[in-house]
């Protein structure tokens, strides 16, 4: 099969965040029969977050398969090129919540297709090894984020950690970082790091204003072995609770469908 990738190459700042992380994980998972070609020559095209893509591509897409890979809630892009995929693409979805809060609603014998595939992700790197489970010393609570935008619930963690005056590190950059007297602002933190950091706490919180769609944070915390302390805007508990395994078969599921 030849495919097309179309992903945005990260952000404004240079740093690449949860949706490229999980598309390169997809890629780096396709099977040998797939190759990677330019949209002209393709037969499959796949689209993750499309912002910096327009609507010059629409002519190009006319009579191919196309599958877009959600990750977001909104419509942040090329509203025309964006009105064309919700018509045109199949779809998939990292939650059932993400699914539910999009703001497209198909008719339910519609010929648009609408899957449910969390996000991959190697969940083998965030299992502590057995030398950390036996003599590693776990304290304190943590929280991860790209702070971008007041959604991520940086005013509901602090207001948490002053209500139950626990000190809580956080890490990440933004604007929208929690800030107060029981918060410690420890930086950025590398995807590679991450393990190691969340291995060494006994809590992780996360809590959202606005619907996450997945929040891969929560799985990475709960597969390091935290307490996970979250709400129920988060697509990631939705599935933790109700159907786990697809979150270890994401990248079989993916390849599986789109081979279909």
């Amino acid at each position: 099969m030849n495919l097309a990738w179309c992903l945005d190459s990260g952000n404004a700042d240079g740093t690449r965040g949860g949706a490229e992380i999980t598309m390169d994980t997809f890629k780096a998972a396709r099977p040998e029969n797939v190759n990677l070609v330019g949209i002209a020559t393709a037969d499959v095209v796949v689209f993750g977050n499309c912002t910096q893509f327009t609507a010059k591509l629409i002519p190009e897409l006319m009579g191919k398969r196309v599958v877009r890979y959600h990750h977001d809630l909104g419509h942040a892009g090329d509203p025309t090129l964006n009105r064309w995929l919700d018509d045109n693409a199949e779809h998939i979805f990292t939650s059932p919540l993400h699914r539910e809060r999009y703001s497209v609603t198909w008719h339910p014998q519609g010929e648009v297709r609408v899957d449910v595939i969390p996000p991959a992700m190697n969940l083998e790197a965030f299992r502590p090894p057995r030398q950390v489970r036996r003599h590693g010393k776990r304290e304190g609570t943590c929280t991860v984020g790209s702070w971008q935008n007041p959604g991520k619930g940086g005013e509901m963690i602090a207001d948490w950690a002053l209500r139950n005056k626990v000190e809580v590190d956080v890490f990440g950059p933004g604007p929208f970082v929690p800030v107060g007297p029981y918060i410690t602002l420890r930086g950025e933190v590398t995807q590679d790091d991450l393990p190691e950091i969340l291995w060494g706490y006994d809590r992780f919180i996360f809590l959202p204003t606005a619907p996450e769609p997945f929040g891969r944070c929560v799985v990475e915390a709960a597969e390091a072995g935290c307490e996970v302390i979250t709400n129920d805007l988060v697509g990631a508990k939705h599935v933790l609770e109700t159907d786990p395994k697809s979150i270890r078969t994401a990248a079989e599921d993916f390849w599986s469908l789109l081979c279909d």
